[in-house]
């Protein structure tokens, strides 16, 4: 009997520790699908129970990656990761950092102290001195940037400082996002500033 006891135990333990990170697996997986809301159309569904077993629960070093709509991948990761319900839409980041790599139009990475991604809307937001690195050349601080993960958008609705080859450029938001054309099929990166715009011209930035 005791040898029973220990060996269910011993089961219970193994479970609560392997449990929550099928279920974090699971959700990542909602990026696979580049064209269709998987938990919208049902096709990924999460008992109750796997549930439950991540509330509460710190994920280490956990990684989701997928692609937009277009094709583009991207890599989001963090030093730790929370859900933030029992039934959860949304997980907290800690120390989160991603990586987008456009096959079309301009590439960026951002890191940032705070974040969370939304696998209902397919989106992310990262707070606290978020730093972004494009690969047009620009590179932006901000305190709040917005991510559709979808369409791979980026909105920086607060303040924003940014360099790049004509110099300093201070605005109170900032969007990168892509244009489609129909007749070439070509897409193309563009990156607006607005809201207060401010250029500090540097002649010796500009090769």
């Amino acid at each position: 009997m005791q040898n029973f006891i220990k060996s269910y135990s011993r089961a219970i333990k193994w479970a609560k520790l392997i449990m929550p990170v099928i279920a974090v697996l699971l959700l990542a997986s909602v990026f696979i699908f580049g064209k269709e809301d998987a938990l919208r159309s049902g096709t990924l569904s999460i008992d109750a129970d796997t549930i439950n077993l991540t509330t509460d629960q710190k994920i280490t070093n956990p990684q989701f990656s997928g692609l937009t709509n277009l094709g583009d991948s991207f890599i989001l990761k963090a030093i730790e990761a929370m859900p933030d319900s029992p039934s959860p839409e949304k997980i907290d980041l800690i120390g989160p950092s991603l990586e987008f790599d456009a096959l079309q139009g301009v590439g960026f990475k951002i890191s940032s102290k705070n974040g969370s991604v939304n696998f209902i809307k397919q989106s992310a937001e990262l707070n606290g001195n978020v730093y972004i690195d494009m690969t047009n050349g620009y590179k932006a601080i901000s305190e709040k940037i917005q991510l559709n993960l979808k369409l791979g958008n980026l909105i920086a609705p607060n303040s924003v400082e940014a360099s790049g080859p004509y110099g300093k450029i201070i605005a109170g938001s900032m969007e990168l996002f892509k244009d489609f054309d129909n007749k070439t099929s070509q897409v193309s990166g563009n990156l607006n500033f607005s809201d207060g715009v401010t250029l500090i011209y540097l002649p010796s930035t500009v090769k």
